[in-house]
């Protein structure tokens, strides 16, 4: 009676050394193969005719999309998980699982890659083809529609002031007079604000949003302007530090960019935008992103094909 005890205990031994180690091969297998894009579950369909540009992104094997890395709440690097998440970056997902379907893998060697991209190097990276398409809080406008194809617009928002939070007296475009504000190399909120007020020192730009937070948090500029979501996002992850004006002064509308001249792509994702907005997912992006940092949940803008 012993004798088969402690033989059935080295079975039950020996299958839980097998058990371990095969779970351990899958894991390795998932690693190499791209993580399951699990961090949000979307209803997007696949698509089951593709037009001949979005068949060669899926017979590549990978769709290459352009986000920020730094920005809460539209496209920030979880240093936790190491996804990218926000608003922006989840239409990578929807984008992906129309094309690749809802068990689509992402990561480095996953069916999507997200490729770091900041305000001044979008259009290149379009046009080089180091990114398929990109959300990156990126407005529409007419001298980019010559360099990009915009498929939206998706969300519409308006600049806005970001202070220290006892800076109550920044609430205005005249407010910023003569005060160093810091806004990002190659943005829209740059060219925005050199028009709308010539009196605002905009003359040191830096690199990106990030920096800008950080210097005016170091008090080594006044304030920072650019989109309102942006600056939600920088308030939200420093409680206390920081305040965003009430108002907006401008309309940015938000598109999702590719290469200039590619209607097919441009098209299908107006289509996919269109699909996340019917089914919900568009409702459920905004609500876990940007409605996580105070913005209220809009009706979505109907999209302007072109």
């Amino acid at each position: 009676m012993r004798m088969h005890r402690k033989l059935a205990l080295v079975g039950l031994a020996a299958v839980a050394l097998l058990a371990t180690a095969c779970q351990g091969k899958a894991s390795d297998d998932q690693k190499q193969a791209g993580d399951p894009a699990n961090t949000v579950v979307f209803q997007m369909k696949q698509a089951t005719t593709l037009p001949a540009a979005v068949q060669k992104i899926k017979e590549r094997g990978y769709l290459l999309f352009g986000s920020k890395f730094d920005q809460p709440t539209t496209g920030e690097r979880n240093p936790a998980s190491g996804k990218i998440e926000g608003f922006d970056a989840n239409f990578g997902r929807l984008l992906a699982q129309r094309i690749f379907g809802p068990n689509f893998t992402e990561g480095e060697n996953g069916q999507l890659r997200y490729v770091e991209t900041i305000s001044k190097n979008r259009e290149e990276f379009l046009a080089s083809g180091k990114v398929d398409a990109l959300a990156a809080t990126y407005t529409i406008n007419e001298p980019r529609k010559e360099k990009v194809d915009f498929a939206g617009p998706y969300y519409i928002t308006g600049m806005g002031i970001l202070t220290l939070a006892d800076r109550k007296e920044l609430n205005t475009l005249e407010d910023l007079n003569g005060k160093k504000v810091c806004v990002a190399v190659g943005s829209n909120s740059l060219t925005n604000l050199q028009k709308l007020n010539p009196k605002a020192d905009v003359s040191q730009p830096l690199a990106d949003y990030s920096a800008c937070r950080q210097a005016v948090e170091n008090k080594s500029y006044e304030a920072l302007v650019t989109d309102e979501p942006i600056l939600r996002g920088f308030m939200s992850k420093s409680p206390g530090v920081f305040r965003v004006a009430d108002k907006v002064f401008t309309e940015e509308p938000y598109g999702i960019a590719s290469k200039h001249g590619d209607k097919e792509l441009r098209d299908f994702i107006n289509d996919m935008l269109e699909e996340a907005y019917a089914n919900g997912d568009w409702v459920k992006s905004f609500e876990g992103t940007l409605g996580k940092a105070g913005a209220k949940t809009p009706t979505p803008p109907p999209v302007v094909r072109y």
